[in-house]
C-alpha cells in the first residue's frame, strides 16, 4: 500500500452489508445459539471475542492452510488453463452491432447531465445494443423500486419500464446482443429471488425466466452468445453461493458451480479482446455450511472463457482486500481500490487502498501492480475503447482515473478532467456501444439522500 493510503473510521459499505444481514442470520440461527453467553458469542462477520494474540496465530495458521491447498489447485489447473484458453479465440468479437468509435483524446469527451424517474440507489444497470437500463433499487424511504428507466443512444431519449417485481441487490447484464437480463434481488420479505425479468431489445418486450437456485446481488459475466449468472448471497447459513447459471441467447438455463474451495462474493470482468471472464477479488465465506459465518477478501480467481463456456480455477489475486472495482480492456484485467479492516487500535479500524492489480490473458498472470491517484472504496470501473475508467469511490476527487491499455499504465492527467460533477456512493455505471459511459443514482450527501442525477460521458466519435 503506497502512501496515498487513507485512514479513517466511517463505517464501509461492507460493514452496513454486514449489519444489514444480521437479522436475516438471526432468524437461521437455533434458538440455543442465541442464548450463548456474549463473550461466546460469534459476530455474523466471523469474528470471536478472543485475544488479539490468539486470534492474530489462528488467523496465521487459517491464512497458511487456505495457502498451502490453493497452491495445489494452482497447480493442478495450470494445464487445463493453458488447454483452455487455447480453445479460446484471441481476437473474440461479441456478437452484434460493432461500436462506434472512441475518441482517443479524453480532454474531448463530452459531459452532460440527465435525471432518472425517481431518486434511488443500489440501482441494477446494464446495456444491449444502444440501450441503455437502469432497474429497480432502493428508494429514500428504504422500499424497493419496481422502476426501469431506459436511454436511447442513437435517439437521445428516455422511457420508462417496469419490472414485474419490486426489488434491490439485483444482478444485471445481456446476452446476444438481444436481451438484457434483471436476475435475482430481494424481495420485500428480505429473501434471494430466481426471478430474471428479460428486456428484449428488437422487441421491446419484457419476459420472465427462473433461475435454478436462488439468490441476490448475484454478478453477471457477459460472454457474448452466453451470460454466466454468478455467485450472489444465498439466504442460508452458507450466506454466499457458489452456483453458476448459463442463460444462452435462447434464454435456456443449465447450470453448475464454481471451482473454488470457498463460495465467494466477487468481480465479474470480460474482455472481449481475449474472449476470456475473470471472477475474482470480493470476499468469500471460509466457514460454509457452519452456524457462524467466517468473511474475508477472497484471492479466488476463476476464468470463464466464452468460445467454450467452460470455466477453471485460475491465479489467486494477489492482494485480497474487500470493495474493489475492476475491468479490462485489450486482455488486461484491471482491479482497483478497496479496504482493509484493523483492529482500530495498533491499526487503522478501516484503510482504504490505492493500490491496482493487473492480470494479463496473454500470460495468465497478475503483473506488478500499478498505482491510483487516490485511495477509492467500491469504485465504479468501465471499459470505454482501450481505456479502464475508475469513478467516484472517494471523497478527494471528482476526477477520474483512466488506465491505458495500450501502455499499460495510468494515464498522467494534470487537469482532474474529465471529472464527476456529484461526488455519490452506492451508484450505476454502465457503458452503451463501448463509448458512452454512464453514472446514475446512488447517495449523496455522504449516503443521507438518495439521488436521480445522471452523468454521461460522451466518447462516441458518431
Amino acid at each position: 500500500m503506497g502512501k496515498s493510503a487513507k485512514a479513517f473510521k466511517r463505517p464501509t459499505k461492507k460493514q452496513k452489508e454486514i449489519k444489514k444481514t444480521t437479522k436475516a442470520q438471526a432468524a437461521l440461527t437455533p434458538a440455543a445459539d442465541k442464548e450463548r453467553p456474549s463473550s461466546m458469542a460469534r459476530t455474523s462477520s466471523g469474528g470471536v471475542s478472543k485475544s488479539k494474540s490468539i486470534r492474530k496465530k489462528a488467523k496465521v495458521a487459517s491464512v497458511m492452510t487456505r495457502a498451502s491447498k490453493a497452491k495445489k489447485r494452482r497447480m493442478a489447473s495450470e494445464m487445463n488453463i493453458a488447454g483452455l484458453l487455447v480453445l479460446t479465440v484471441l481476437l473474440f468479437a461479441v456478437p452484434g452491432l460493432a461500436a462506434p468509435g472512441v475518441i482517443d483524446d479524453i480532454y474531448d469527451w463530452v459531459f452532460s447531465g440527465a435525471m432518472l424517474s425517481e431518486p434511488r440507489s443500489s440501482v441494477a444497470a446494464t446495456s444491449v445494443g444502444n440501450i441503455a437500463l437502469f432497474a429497480g433499487g432502493r428508494l429514500q424511504n428504504g422500499s424497493y423500486s419496481d422502476v426501469v428507466d431506459i436511454y436511447n443512444r442513437k435517439s437521445k431519449t428516455w422511457t420508462v419500464s417496469r419490472l414485474s417485481v419490486a426489488r434491490s441487490e439485483i444482478g444485471a447484464g445481456s446476452v446476444g446482443n438481444r436481451y438484457a437480463l434483471f436476475a435475482g434481488g430481494f424481495d420485500s420479505s428480505f429473501k434471494p429471488m430466481t426471478l430474471v425479468d428479460v428486456f428484449d431489445a428488437q422487441t421491446g418486450q419484457w419476459s420472465q425466466i427462473q433461475l435454478n437456485t436462488p439468490r441476490a446481488a448475484p454478478r453477471l459475466l457477459d460472454l457474448g452468445s452466453v451470460v454466466a449468472v454468478v455467485g450472489g448471497l444465498s439466504g442460508d447459513l452458507q450466506y454466499l453461493s457458489k452456483a453458476v447459471d448459463y442463460v444462452d441467447a435462447n434464454l435456456t438455463v443449465h447450470s453448475t458451480s464454481l471451482p473454488s474451495e470457498y463460495p465467494q462474493l466477487g468481480l465479474p470482468i470480460f474482455d472481449s479482446t481475449s474472449g476470456i471472464g475473470l471472477y475474482t477479488a470480493g470476499y468469500q465465506n471460509s466457514r460454509p455450511g457452519e452456524r457462524f459465518n467466517d468473511f474475508e477478501p477472497s484471492n479466488q480467481t476463476t476464468i470463464f472463457a466464452a468460445a467454450s463456456a467452460s470455466l477453471v480455477a485460475g491465479p489467486l489475486f494477489p492482494y485480497p482486500r474487500w470493495g474493489s472495482g475492476g475491468a479490462a480492456a485489450n486482455g488486461m484485467f484491471v482491479v482497483g481500490g478497496g479496504h482493509m479492516f484493523g483492529d482500530g487500535s495498533s491499526e487503522p479500524l478501516t484503510t482504504v487502498t490505492d493500490r491496482a492489480d493487473v492480470f494479463h490473458a496473454q500470460t495468465q498472470q497478475w503483473g506488478q501492480a500499478l498505482t491510483l491517484s487516490v485511495p477509492r472504496d467500491y469504485p465504479l470501473v468501465q471499459t470505454v475503447g482501450d481505456y479502464v475508467v475508475f469513478l467516484a469511490g472517494t471523497q478527494a476527487t471528482k476526477a477520474l482515473d483512466i488506465f491505458d491499455s495500450r501502455t499499460g499504465t495510468f494515464i498522467v492527467n494534470p487537469r482532474h478532467t474529465p471529472a464527476l460533477y456529484t461526488l455519490r456512493d452506492d451508484a450505476a455505471a454502465v457503458t452503451v456501444d463501448g463509448c458512452l459511459l454512464m453514472v446514475a443514482g446512488g447517495t449523496v450527501y455522504q449516503g443521507r439522500n438518495a439521488t436521480a442525477s445522471v452523468e454521461i460521458f460522451d466518447a462516441c466519435k458518431s
